[in-house]
Order: C-alpha cells, then sequence, then structure tokens
C-alpha cells in the first residue's frame, strides 16, 4: 500500500480522495492506497478536515517533513500543477535522501486496456471513463467523471478533461488544454497549447494555441493573453 498525500484543499479534493480509497489492488483485494492528508499553500486551510483527511500544511512544510510518498493534485489549473511538479522534483534534487512519486490514480471501474494505452505519470482518471485502442498520453492529465476517448489519440501534458466529454479517433490533445463538461471533439482534429472548449461545445475543425471556443458548433470566442 502506497501512502499518498493530496495536493489542494477545495471541492476537487473530496472527490479525489474518494476515488483513490475507491482504487483497490485485485491481487490482495486491499486498497492501493493509504492517504496520509492533504496539503494547501493557504495557511488558513491548514488543519481543516476534508472528508475526514487533515489538511497538513504547505508543500513546502510537508516536502521537509514527509519521505516516501506519492503525490496527487486535486487543482483545477495546469500552470499551478506544473509549478509544483517543478517545486518538488527541484527540492528531490537538491535532496537525494528524498523519495516522492507521481501515481497514476485510475478507479476501478474505467475501462482502459493495458495494452492498449501507454501513459506516464500523475495522471487521474475518474469513475466510468472508457480509454478504446492505441491512446497515448504524457503526465499530469486529469480525467473526470464518464469521458470517452477513442481510437489513435494522442493526449499530452497538464491537460483537464472533464465529464461527459466524448473524443473521436485519431485526435491530437497537447499540452495544457481546458475541455469543458459534455463537450465533443470530432475525429482527426488537434486541439494546441493552452487551448479552452467551453461545456456542451461540439468541436468540428482544429483548435489554435490559446483560443476559447464555446457553442454547437464550436466558434472562437477569444484568444488568451498572457497565457490566463
Amino acid at each position: 500500500m502506497q501512502d499518498i498525500i493530496i495536493i489542494g484543499a477545495g471541492g476537487q479534493a473530496k472527490n479525489t480522495s474518494l476515488v483513490i480509497e475507491q482504487c483497490i489492488n485485485k491481487q490482495t483485494n486491499k486498497p492501493k492506497f493509504n492517504i496520509l492528508g492533504i496539503v494547501d499553500d493557504d495557511t488558513s486551510k491548514t488543519n481543516q478536515i476534508l472528508r475526514n483527511y487533515k489538511v497538513l500544511g504547505t508543500i513546502d512544510q510537508i516536502l521537509k517533513s514527509h519521505n516516501n510518498v506519492g503525490f496527487v493534485f486535486a487543482i483545477g489549473s495546469s500552470k499551478a500543477v506544473e509549478f509544483i511538479v517543478k517545486k518538488i522534483k527541484t527540492y528531490q534534487s537538491n535532496n537525494q535522501n528524498k523519495k516522492f512519486s507521481f501515481p497514476n490514480i485510475i478507479h476501478p471501474t474505467a475501462q482502459i486496456t493495458e495494452k492498449e494505452v501507454t501513459m506516464g505519470k500523475g495522471n487521474i482518471i475518474f469513475p466510468n471513463c472508457i480509454f478504446f485502442s492505441e491512446i497515448t498520453m504524457g503526465n499530469f492529465n486529469f480525467f473526470n467523471r464518464s469521458c470517452s476517448i477513442s481510437h489513435e489519440t494522442t493526449i499530452g501534458d497538464y491537460n483537464f478533461i472533464h465529464a461527459g466529454i466524448h473524443l473521436s479517433g485519431q485526435i491530437t490533445i497537447k499540452n495544457k488544454v481546458w475541455i469543458g463538461v459534455g463537450s465533443t471533439v470530432i475525429q482527426c482534429l488537434t486541439l494546441n497549447n493552452n487551448c479552452t472548449i467551453g461545456a456542451g461545445a461540439v468541436v468540428i475543425k482544429d483548435v489554435e494555441e490559446n483560443a476559447i471556443m464555446v457553442g454547437n458548433p464550436a466558434k472562437l470566442l477569444r484568444y488568451k493573453t498572457n497565457n490566463k
């Protein structure tokens, strides 16, 4: 059983902790993970309780006080996740005795064929997601419940894919892409870095970097400035 600390003390931490609790080792029929608590750099949240888990302190405090733990992100910002990952890796590089990891969290109801899906680390997959054939994903991607990812799809790093989305085949999702609840992306398209797809949108053409797309069919609302 691996010790886990959740990063982020908001509503997403409640859902994520529930998913982690439900991850069972098939061989032993015991939980895969032991949640030690939650961390957040908002010091006003220290010692608060979320779903029976205590907010232990800030990230810097936990890096100093703990070892041999896995970190799981419950933060809705790609930029924030990337920043914290770099902080943890830098701290570990400067303190060789420290061993931290970023496990993949996959709910047991998610349908994933290991031979057909390859992934990096730090990915979170919520209940009832379906992944079909020849899918490749990088690191620190979040898939909310009931997502459908079809064949020959490539997903980069730090993407947020929300509940009930449908990705058709041969789609490329680059990095830091945010796809809203109930969206659909038709086949053979590319969603470029840092773009946003609004809730319920139907994407029928490639999406440019930093673009915000909304509607059915999805149309350009505006471009982000300063990657925001």
